[in-house]
């Protein structure tokens, strides 16, 4: 399967999402989270995932590349 530029601007955008939306939720000290145990609850879960999405950004990213670097070889 080939990463095309489109699916990494469309991933990065729910990244940045993700992060936008966990921020001010915050945890048990910071945010919204500071009043609410829910709030901290759902902010930490979101910050959990944004973390692992930002990771697999960065894989597809490298991967992506790699098949390009791949294609421009293979072409020449």
């Amino acid at each position: 399967m080939v990463i095309h530029r489109k699916h990494l601007v469309r991933f990065a955008l729910v990244v940045v999402a993700l992060f936008v939306i966990a921020f001010p939720l915050g945890d048990k000290q910071h945010g919204i989270g500071k009043h609410s145990s829910v709030a901290a609850a759902f902010g930490q879960a979101i910050f959990v995932t944004f973390l692992i999405a930002f990771l697999l950004l960065i894989a597809a990213t490298v991967v992506s590349l790699v098949q390009l670097l791949v294609r421009s070889r293979a072409k020449a």
